[in-house]
């Protein structure tokens, strides 16, 4: 994907200088969740889009320069006029990516995953924001010169004028990592030439063939490290299905002890006595439907109201519901025997949940009916839909999987682009963004 550092610093670079001393003209959302922004700069529009859920920048020159029809304008107070970008930094501590406009205005990128938001500042004071339900979670403000060397470049195709680069936020603290550092402790990353001054790189240390293969080797793992989650050991992968079992049987519990609620027999059994007691004290109902008992012929000593079928006797109801007594006798005690398993299962489950002992809690999970991979000692890791840009500039993405599929058509796709099916792959689908 990237053959030096240096192509890093340089794609990196660009993507800055075409964006500094630009004017913001548009800013809106024409897709769910998705910031997109128009910029001038030297008689070239450029679109930036930002989403939270894909932890980057889509940045590319937009081949019909004509906004989208079915679009909702965003920030129209903040951009009643064209604001120039001053400057880009990004927090020293936190992935988040300072655009510094005119009139001591910000716009904040917060990529702090999985509440990321755009946030707008005048004179350091919040005056609005893009998803209105995520707040801002205060900063130090403790920003970096420069933002070059945070971002790495996730095109599959790299050109000297680009019309498609993805660009990804890569924490700071990676930086902070002494298995970054190169093999000599004499060398340095890229020097950043300061304004006015030639663009120039220099790698300090010793010269020689293996000096580029050092600095791949480091953007390769930022790359890798950066786009993956932690490999899940066996040991994680057995905890985190044992308190997966856990809120299962929570639930199952309480649904039994609902079950066990509407099982009471004692009423049914009561209103069968009221009205044998009814039908020896030759008492006629009211009305077809209920036989009400006064407390001196009640079982109860209080007044009941009992049911009636009026298309049966008076002693064909009592059948019935003696009938009735003696079902739900028997789901009552099957009811409150499931609970008291359930309810035993759920503190052996606690117990070896709290001790840590995996092998315990993986043979009674097996013993519960719970199955496990024959090889959990690294759970797979799940790969991103794959991204290709054409010989035009257009953004290919390919999906892996169903899930890969239903974000892709969903998520990131809209009306305008094209859709198609990978031929001799069985549910990849394929988006054309135009």
């Amino acid at each position: 994907m990237l053959d030096s550092w240096l192509t890093l610093w340089h794609w990196t670079h660009l993507f800055e200088s075409l964006l500094v001393n630009g004017k913001i003209c548009h800013a809106f959302t024409f897709q769910k969740e998705r910031l997109d922004l128009w910029i001038e700069h030297e008689n070239e529009t450029y679109q930036l889009a930002w989403q939270p859920f894909q932890n980057q920048f889509s940045f590319y020159m937009p081949a019909n320069t004509s906004l989208p029809r079915k679009k909702v304008n965003l920030f129209a107070r903040e951009f009643a006029h064209p604001i120039t970008i001053i400057n880009i930094s990004q927090h020293n501590h936190f992935p988040i990516v300072r655009f510094e406009l005119d009139e001591g205005q910000e716009f904040l990128f917060d990529f702090r995953h999985p509440h990321g938001n755009v946030y707008f500042r005048k004179n350091g004071l919040l005056s609005n924001q893009f998803l209105k339900s995520v707040v801002w979670r205060p900063v130090e403000e403790c920003w970096l010169n420069s933002m070059e060397l945070k971002m790495a470049v996730l095109s599959n195709e790299l050109s000297p004028h680009p019309q498609s680069l993805k660009l990804h936020l890569v924490e700071p603290r990676l930086f902070d990592n002494p298995d970054w550092l190169l093999n000599s402790p004499s060398r340095r990353l890229p020097e950043i030439a300061s304004p006015g001054e030639p663009k120039h790189t220099k790698v300090e240390g010793h010269a020689g063939a293996d000096d580029n293969s050092n600095i791949a080797e480091i953007v390769r793992s930022i790359l890798h490290l950066s786009r993956q989650h932690k490999p899940v050991t066996s040991q994680d992968s057995v905890e985190k299905r044992a308190h997966t079992v856990l809120k299962r049987w929570q639930r199952k519990a309480e649904k039994q002890k609902a079950e066990l609620a509407d099982n009471d027999w004692q009423t049914i059994q009561h209103q069968a006595d009221g009205l044998a007691i009814a039908i020896a004290s030759r008492l006629r109902p009211e009305k077809p439907e209920t036989l009400t008992l006064r407390a001196e012929f009640s079982p109860t000593g209080a007044e009941m109201v009992v049911p009636l079928n009026p298309q049966f006797s008076l002693q064909q109801n009592l059948e019935r519901l003696y009938q009735s007594v003696r079902k739900t006798k028997l789901r009552t005690s099957d009811h409150a025997a499931r609970l008291a398993q359930t309810e035993t299962d759920i503190g052996k489950l606690e117990d070896l949940i709290e001790a840590g002992v995996e092998d315990l809690l993986r043979k009674f999970l097996e013993e519960q009916g719970e199955r496990f991979s024959q090889d959990t000692h690294v759970a797979a890791v799940h790969l991103p839909y794959r991204t290709f840009t054409s010989p035009s500039g257009l953004a290919i993405l390919v999906g892996r999987n169903a899930r890969d599929n239903d974000t892709l058509s969903f998520k990131i796709s809209n009306k305008q682009d094209w859709w198609f099916h990978a031929r001799g792959v069985t549910g990849s689908h394929v988006i054309l963004q135009t």
